[in-house]
C-alpha cells in the first residue's frame, strides 16, 4: 500500500511539471508572438501554426504532450497531401519527435488516478464476509479526437484544421523546429516553423 502511494503522489507531481511555452520565430514566416502563430503562405498553401492553443478537456493536456495546432488552405487547383509521417519536431540537438495518434496521447493519460466504492464477498479459513473494493475506470478523453488533424488529402480550395501532438519537450530544449512536408500534384515540398522554448 505504501509503495502505490508513494508511485501514485510520483505520477501525479511528475504531470503538474511546468508545460513548455513555445514562442514563434520568424525566419521568412508571418509571426504573432503575442498570439503564439506562425503563417507560411505560398502560391499553392497557406499553413497557420499555433502554440499555446489547447482550450479543451484535459485542460492540463500540455502538461503531458505538445500539442500544436495547425492550418492548411489549399490555395491551387490541386489536391495537397499530408501524412502523419511527414510530420514532426526538430529540436537544437539533433532529436526528432514524430507525430502522435490521438489514441496513443489518451493511452499516455489513462494512468490517471480514478476510484468507485463497491462492495466484494471475501472469504477465508479465517474471515468471510463482506468487504469493499474501489474498480480502476481508464478516463476518457473525446476532445484530444474530435479537435486532432485528420491526415490525408486537401482538396481545392479548402481548409483541413485541428491539433498535432507530440511528446512533451525536456526542460533543456531550447529552441525547436516544426518540420512539415506534403505533396502538390507528385512533388513533394516542407515547410519549417522554428520556436524557441521557455521553460519556467
Amino acid at each position: 500500500m505504501k509503495k502505490l502511494f508513494l508511485y501514485t503522489c510520483f505520477i501525479l507531481f511528475a504531470g503538474c511539471a511546468p508545460a513548455p511555452k513555445l514562442l514563434p520565430l520568424e525566419d521568412g514566416l508571418k509571426v504573432n508572438r503575442e498570439n503564439f502563430m506562425s503563417v507560411y503562405e505560398g502560391e499553392e498553401v497557406k499553413i497557420l501554426v499555433k502554440a499555446q492553443a489547447w482550450k479543451y478537456s484535459p485542460s492540463d493536456l500540455p502538461y503531458y504532450v505538445t500539442p500544436l495546432y495547425m492550418e492548411v488552405k489549399n490555395l491551387s487547383q490541386k489536391n495537397i497531401s499530408i501524412d502523419r509521417h511527414g510530420i514532426y519536431l526538430l529540436d537544437d540537438r539533433g532529436n526528432q519527435y514524430n507525430a502522435l495518434s490521438p489514441g496513443e496521447v489518451s493511452s499516455m493519460l489513462s494512468y490517471s488516478v480514478g476510484f468507485s466504492l463497491g462492495m466484494a464477498y471475501y472469504s477465508s479459513p479465517y474471515w468471510f464476509g463482506w468487504y469493499p473494493y474501489y474498480p480502476y475506470y481508464p478516463p476518457t478523453y473525446p476532445d484530444i479526437l474530435n479537435y486532432a488533424f485528420v491526415y490525408g488529402t486537401v482538396e481545392p480550395k479548402a481548409i483541413l484544421k485541428g491539433f498535432l501532438y507530440f511528446q512533451k519537450l525536456p526542460k533543456e530544449i531550447k529552441n525547436v523546429t516544426l518540420k512539415i512536408t506534403y505533396r502538390v500534384n507528385g512533388e513533394t515540398k516542407s515547410v519549417s516553423f522554428p520556436f524557441q522554448v521557455e521553460n519556467k
